[in-house]
């Protein structure tokens, strides 16, 4: 006889994520299954026999989808919030402590019909997918063989994700998120409303469609003060800034916003090279009613670029690679005098820890300030201790000689 538990009883708490196994990650996969897409039971044979056959595991793509019942029923729970796969690490360690579930047992069509435990399980999902690369580079020198299980793992997740979203009424929309940034000394604030995108499960490194916690504290640091930022001229030349990996558009849209708040004259052009965070981008810049230009742009194959005075970066060095690449573009891009601004957040663990230090190997431009900035209570990932802001621009002749 199955019994179901409650998943709020028995997925592995992601806040530490890299100690669970790739067995105890299978294992709590397949209960899920389980529990909210069981496989059809076989139709029954003519010739009956005392020994059962134990039922193969399937792919949750050929499981039979059984559609949810009316409402039976409601475990209690107490008031923990699940994770959004934006919590703090302290977020996550309240939540891992207040939905300890003591269900066991239970009958199935109960657990499927309670929201809490369905939307739990789909928030757990998210966030694992999001933090996949801190699990699967967790243990130093991890076998070939180990990797590609992991991988395999996290492509079940995100199939499992898929068929959530899928699903009846509750699947998970969209999430809309307004900002309100200070303008300035004591002007009327920013305001901005963004879509953060679903996950793309077909690729997991399409971050863009979500807008991370160093975007949104380097864009309350440029409207609070445009003019250390934006390096505005009083001359009659339009400002020209231009964003690498945008993602849902956050610092360009600012950016508009502001400049024309300030009356001046300047061409924005938001860039990125996922075409389903290229879409999600031009839907925000239509909801907000800026002027911002887009267009897809890879790093490793840039073409040439026209000269901008202020180019604008958050979050967009995850691998070694990326710096090299990033710099390739910036040379081509960047007008002399003009300004690179680099946001980074500092991850302490995973797979991009250390990455911010590449940074400082960019060549024929000089770091000329670097500024660490702290967490935000709410944001960030739990591997995030922090941001680190590059002033960057080109070094004098007399040093490229």
């Amino acid at each position: 006889m199955t019994y179901f538990r409650a998943p709020t009883s028995f997925l592995p708490p992601l806040s530490i994520l890299s100690t669970h196994t790739t067995a105890s990650m299978q294992d709590a996969l397949q209960d899920l299954k389980d529990l909210y897409f069981p496989a059809a039971a076989p139709p029954p044979k003519r010739t009956g026999s005392i020994n059962a056959v134990p039922a193969l595991k399937q792919d949750i793509s050929d499981t039979v989808h059984v559609p949810h019942p009316k409402r039976t029923g409601r475990l209690n729970h107490s008031d923990g919030v699940p994770d959004s796969g934006y919590a703090s690490e302290e977020d996550e360690a309240e939540m891992e402590g207040d939905l300890e579930s003591e269900a066991e047992g239970l009958d199935p069509d109960v657990l499927r019909s309670d929201e809490l435990e369905r939307n739990f399980t789909i928030r757990w999902l998210t966030g694992f997918i999001k933090r996949s690369d801190i699990w699967i580079y967790a243990l130093d020198s991890v076998p070939e063989q180990e990797e590609h299980m992991r991988l395999a793992v996290i492509e079940e997740a995100s199939k499992l994700l898929a068929r959530f979203s899928c699903d009846d009424e509750q699947q998970e929309d969209a999430l809309t998120r307004q900002f309100m940034f200070p303008f300035g000394a004591g002007g009327k604030p920013i305001t901005i409303e963004l879509n953060d995108a679903p996950l793309t499960v077909t690729d997991h490194t399409s971050v863009g469609l979500q807008s991370w916690a160093s975007a949104i504290i380097f864009a309350e640091r440029i409207c609070a003060n445009p003019a250390r930022y934006m390096s505005i001229s009083q001359g009659t030349a339009p400002l020209r800034v231009l964003e690498l990996g945008a993602g849902t558009g956050l610092l360009s849209i600012a950016t508009a916003r502001l400049l024309d708040r300030m009356g001046v004259d300047a061409t924005i052009v938001a860039t990125d090279y996922h075409s389903a965070v290229l879409h999600n981008l031009l839907q925000n810049v239509k909801t907000n009613d800026v002027c911002v230009q887009i267009e897809s742009l890879d790093w490793s194959r840039p073409p040439p670029l026209e000269p901008y005075d202020v180019i604008l970066g958050a979050d967009v060095v995850y691998h070694p690679e990326h710096a090299k690449w990033i710099k390739d573009c910036v040379e081509k891009a960047l007008k002399k005098g003009g300004v690179f601004w680099l946001i980074i957040a500092m991850r302490s663990s995973g797979r991009h820890e250390g990455l911010w230090e590449t940074v400082d190997d960019v060549l024929k431009l000089a770091v000329l300030q670097k500024e660490d900035v702290g967490r935000r209570e709410g944001i960030g990932r739990a591997d995030e201790v922090g941001y680190r802001l590059f002033e960057i621009r080109w070094l004098p002749c007399r040093y490229c000689c």
